[in-house]
């Protein structure tokens, strides 16, 4: 007994024909990306030192949610804290070659996205507030907010000097008026070593405002 062999139609050939191409893309999709995922970060990155752009994409995908967490717990703004996370990236991308691989690439990573992070605070936020906390002085008359006003670009130069943990905990403290345990947890760093570090960058800003008056 003959089997009635039924032909595809067109219509059936075109989307068979359609299904395999997807499935073929797909499968060299996986496959490229696959292979970048069972590489560690250091091998990625010498790579991408070689010249290659897609395995800097697997290390995008690997951190970016903790760097855009990081970039929130400083910023308390989704899009400001979206916005640092990407110029993160495309720093790590253009300074590359500067990584020495001689600690972990999501510690030099997370590096970038503080000082990203705190760089945009001290142009965003106004500095008027921190003479009183600085100097120790009133800013209730106008005598007070003209000094004020006059020492912001002398803050801001002397809060730069600072060694880099006070720059962050002084900054982070005051400015953003993070708890100390909050801080630590951005900081991965012991309370007393915030508070002590917080304490020495307002004793040395003092030092270096008054040394300026």
């Amino acid at each position: 007994m003959k089997r009635n062999i039924v032909k595809p139609t067109s219509i059936q050939r075109r989307k068979n024909k359609k299904k395999n191409a997807l499935s073929n893309g797909v499968n060299e999709f996986t496959g490229g990306l696959s292979k970048y995922q069972k590489l560690n970060d250091y091998e990625l990155v010498k790579l991408v030192k070689a010249g290659e752009v897609a395995p800097f994409d697997e290390l995008v995908r690997r951190h970016q949610i903790k760097i855009h967490d990081l970039c929130y717990k400083i910023l308390r703004n989704y899009d400001d804290a979206k916005d640092m996370a990407q110029i993160t990236f495309l720093k790590a991308y253009r300074k590359i070659n500067k990584f020495r691989e001689r600690s972990k690439f999501s510690t030099w990573l997370y590096r970038i996205a503080v000082n990203n992070c705190l760089n945009y605070i001290k142009k965003r936020r106004p500095t008027e507030e921190l003479f009183e906390e600085i100097t120790g002085s009133k800013r209730d008359d106008p005598v007070q907010i003209y000094k004020s006003k006059k020492f912001r670009e002398m803050i801001h130069a002397a809060v730069a000097k600072l060694p880099k943990v006070q720059k962050a905990v002084f900054t982070l403290r005051t400015l953003e008026d993070f708890s100390y345990q909050e801080i630590s947890d951005i900081l991965n760093k012991p309370i007393s070593t915030i508070k002590v570090n917080h304490h020495l960058a307002v004793k040395n800003l003092r030092n270096h405002l008054k040394d300026r008056a």
